[in-house]
């Protein structure tokens, strides 16, 4: 038989493991708990800092700078640039049949007189039509 007070000790010492484990393993969250509340606090000062160093209204600043551009190559630049003589350059890419009869592709820049309008600057524009459309469409809810 194995006497009581050895049954009393290990049954003790397994009770008090438990509790000690049981009460460290809380002490290790609240730990845990305050130092993610330190860092939240530590990111919310740093995206203060970072808004009180750049103004709002920049990135709308940028963006417009953007589409006044993109509205002048679109717009303006067809009939003004013409007037003042600037050369454009396009890149063409010509097939060639040498003597052996073997293709190859060489590419030539040809000036051309006018400006070039190509498609990407037409999808920007719709991309822009687009947006703007639609921010003002989400702005006038009721």
């Amino acid at each position: 038989m194995i006497p009581t007070e050895l049954i009393s000790m290990v049954g003790g010492s397994a009770v008090g493991f438990l509790f000690r484990f049981m009460a460290q393993k809380s002490q290790d969250q609240k730990e845990l708990f305050q130092q993610m509340i330190t860092a939240n606090k530590q990111t919310t000062e740093n995206q203060d800092k970072a808004v009180q160093r750049v103004p709002l209204d920049v990135g709308k600043g940028v963006r417009q700078l953007i589409v006044l551009s993109v509205l002048f190559a679109t717009f303006l630049a067809p009939f003004a640039l013409p007037f003042f003589g600037v050369p454009t350059f396009v890149e063409v890419d010509a097939q060639q049949t040498n003597f052996f009869g073997m293709d190859s592709m060489k590419k030539y820049f040809v000036e051309i007189n006018g400006y070039l309008f190509t498609s990407e600057n037409r999808q920007i524009l719709l991309s822009i039509i687009g947006f703007y459309f639609g921010s003002a469409a989400a702005n006038n809810k009721s």
